[in-house]
């Protein structure tokens, strides 16, 4: 990484963790969040594609296939007024509408075309072909043009800085797994004390659709839970390639072969009532090596 680059990147990230005021009435969104959940999202289908988990080569590829396309539309978003980006300039939020407010059908014809993936040659031509007030439709893109060249600098974050910056946000997660809600709760408790996310689901179906769509990095599976056995879904997660721990659970009545349950991909089994220290120095040992912090 060059020099250029890397101040680049750096003044990116600063604008990813800086605290937004944002104008009165207009809720911000993070630009590099919806585009975090977008890379996931990608990552999660090409793995299913091909039939284990790709890891950060597919946030890689969505980030070379989709990123200069995802901010510009973002970009176009914020001046446009219709939704406000934390990580843009706060002066070029409505920009555009604020300067073409009687040309507010034009704007938005305009910016349907670039936003397709036409040239300003491309609207000219469209313009004199419709009848367009071209006095109007040269001023705007003129200043999309000005306005292009400098956010394209400012969002121009390298792959390894937007893959870092992924694993860097990213707070440790749990998935719990229980029909019981009083053993969710108190599980979910344990995790959060060190630091996690923790989402819970009451069957192993619940879970599956789950796991489809979001990332975590500890999961805790009571085999009793109702749907598809316990040991379907750590199958799952073993044959996509996901190396994260998954703690079965199990009343101490019930008899189960630890080694068994190992071999269809377990971490462990921890007996009810779950000793909640040793399964906060599993979480602790989880978060540490995803790099939360507590």
């Amino acid at each position: 990484m060059d020099q250029t680059t890397e101040n680049t990147d750096s003044a990116f990230l600063r604008r990813v963790s800086r605290r937004v005021e944002h104008p009165p009435g207009v809720a911000g969104k993070s630009l590099f969040d919806e585009a975090t959940c977008a890379a996931h999202c990608h990552k999660w289908i090409e793995s299913e594609k091909a039939g284990y988990d790709l890891g950060e080569a597919a946030v890689r590829d969505w980030h070379q296939r989709y990123w200069r396309k995802f901010s510009r539309e973002r970009w176009m978003e914020h001046i446009c007024g219709t939704a406000y980006w934390n990580e843009l300039d706060n002066n070029d939020y409505g920009l555009l509408a604020r300067n073409f407010a009687g040309h507010a059908d034009l704007m938005r014809e305009i910016v349907g075309q670039i936003n397709q993936g036409g040239e300003n040659l491309g609207v000219i031509q469209w313009a004199e072909a419709n009848n367009r007030h071209m006095p109007s439709v040269l001023a705007i893109l003129r200043l999309l043009d000005i306005n292009s060249r400098r956010i394209s600098h400012e969002l121009d974050i390298g792959e390894d800085s937007f893959v870092e910056s992924i694993r860097v946000r990213h707070k440790p997660s749990a998935l719990v797994v229980d029909q019981d809600d009083a053993s969710v709760d108190a599980v979910g408790d344990a995790l959060k004390d060190e630091g996690m996310d923790v989402t819970g689901n009451a069957s192993c179906d619940e879970a599956l659709n789950t796991m489809a769509r979001h990332r975590f990095d500890l999961f805790v599976i009571d085999m009793h839970s109702p749907g598809r056995h316990g040991a379907e879904v750590a199958w799952y997660l073993r044959r996509h390639g996901i190396k994260a721990p998954v703690v079965a659970t199990s009343p101490a009545d019930q008899r189960w072969c630890e080694d068994d349950l190992i071999d269809c991909g377990f971490t462990r089994l921890m007996t009810k009532p779950i000793a909640l220290d040793d399964l906060r120095h599993i979480a602790r040992e989880v978060v540490m090596a995803v790099g939360g912090q507590k």
